[in-house]
């Protein structure tokens, strides 16, 4: 994590009961531990004071025998780590010392309602203890309102009542301050509810497109959609197998890993659906779950780039990555599989022609199918490859994508279109027969 300057020594001291096992529920519920108890305690201390400034210094004792008591606890959290039951101290506490206060002082006006702190009792449960617990505190508090009320005269006749002044701007800091306490826990929880939201999103839009998650949270269960028209792309490093018998596994994946990111960053770049990642294989697919009628274009055009991205990658790691990608387009279905660990696929002839694209294609070309060819002939250079057999289909047609065609002066003068390959054209032994 970043040093972001003066935020540091507060974020050290909220970690300061932590431990590197700790659960993100188990880290937040300590770092509001700290905050509670280190709150708690120097209260205490302020409290005493304001009450030995008015002329009470009895009753000040009991804020500050409060707050070493607090303190203590919070001891006993720092040094072994673990917050376990000591929870249920400071709860207690907060449910005591308002009683006690407002007793000492004469009832409920001559101690300005000093009791209605003890609702930092349920409040606390809320963040520190299991939510079945809370309705245990929530009635503590009830309790002390009654006994409140129930010895509320014997209270006012045994003690002398501080300055109208005083109890005026007391009731003004009792009532701002449960009110505060009340914002804050609140605010808490909101802040809570609102980062598990957006780190359960982004992690649910790792796995799914956006509109296919949407469905999803509307309690669609079966998502299975027609489309007349997608794009089709499958990647896969040639030599994979013998690659990974010669590094380490760290290696292999810190290398797929970087290539992939890479990729990722095209998929995003063009506004494309990354299907998923299989080993050392990589799908992406246009036109699905949203319709676009460019989805051949756009496929085509992220094949290129992956290609140069590669030649970039292999100067700059000293690598000799080899990728085949194959491209077909056409219908296909589209939706979720399964109910647990589900994802989000891609069904049809149209997938599995484009399966076969790479398979049976070549290292470090783009192999498409006559299909896209047709549809991009005017708008990219292809290289004829010819006819080949493919499985499950028998003899197909097929083009390798070069390039995108730029203008350049050729005999007499005359202009015509060239291609800007990502790689090397094809070669005798290639199998190209004409550039188109």
């Amino acid at each position: 994590m970043r040093d972001t300057g003066p935020t540091r020594p507060g974020a050290r001291l909220l970690e300061i009961g932590c431990l590197p096992s700790d659960t993100d529920q188990e880290r937040v519920t300590k770092q509001v531990f700290v905050v509670i108890g280190l709150g708690a305690a120097v209260a205490g201390v302020v409290w005493a004071v304001m009450y030995a400034g008015l002329g009470r210094p009895l009753t000040g004792l009991i804020p500050l025998v409060v707050s070493v008591a607090v303190g203590a606890v919070f001891v006993r959290f720092v040094v072994t780590k673990r917050l376990g039951t000591l929870a249920f101290p400071v709860l207690g506490l907060m449910v005591i010392l308002p009683l006690l206060l407002q007793f000492s002082l004469g009832g409920f006006v001559y101690a300005s309602a000093v009791v209605v702190w003890a609702f930092a009792a349920p409040l606390g449960s809320l963040l520190l203890r299991p939510a079945r617990e809370t309705p245990i505190w929530l009635a503590a508090f009830f309790g002390d309102l009654v006994v409140a009320a129930l010895l509320d005269g014997a209270a006012k006749q045994s003690a002398t009542p501080l300055a109208p002044l005083a109890i005026n701007i007391l009731f003004a800091l009792n009532i701002a301050g449960i009110g505060t306490l009340t914002f804050v826990a609140l605010s808490f929880f909101r802040a809570q509810r609102d980062a598990a939201e957006v780190r359960s999103e982004k992690l649910l839009l790792n796995v799914l497109p956006a509109s296919i998650a949407v469905r999803l949270k509307r309690g669609e269960e079966l998502i299975a959609d027609h489309h007349d028209e997608i794009s089709v792309l499958f990647a896969d490093l040639a030599g994979f197998t013998v690659r990974s018998a010669q590094e380490s596994p760290a290696e292999t994946v810190a290398v797929l890993n970087e290539v992939f990111s890479v990729f990722d960053g095209l998929v995003r770049l063009y506004g494309l659906e990354k299907i998923r990642t299989i080993g050392d294989s990589y799908m992406v697919a246009a036109g699905a779950p949203e319709a676009r009628p460019d989805h051949v274009h756009a496929i085509c055009a992220m094949a290129l780039d992956m290609q140069r991205e590669v030649i970039r990658l292999n100067g700059e790691r000293d690598w000799d990555l080899s990728f085949r990608i194959g491209i077909n387009c056409g219908p296909a279905v589209a939706g979720i599989v399964g109910r647990e660990k589900f994802h989000y696929d891609l069904w049809g002839d149209t997938v599995n022609i484009a399966s076969r694209m790479e398979s049976h294609g070549l290292a470090d070309q783009i192999q498409v199918t006559e299909g896209v060819y047709e549809r991009l002939k005017s708008e990219f250079v292809f290289e004829r490859r010819g006819v080949i057999e493919v499985k499950g289909k028998g003899p197909t047609l097929t083009y390798l994508l070069v390039g995108r065609p730029v203008e350049a002066v050729v005999g007499g003068g005359d202009r015509r279109p060239v291609a800007v390959p990502a790689t090397s054209s094809l070669d005798a032994s290639s199998g190209s027969t004409q550039a188109t």
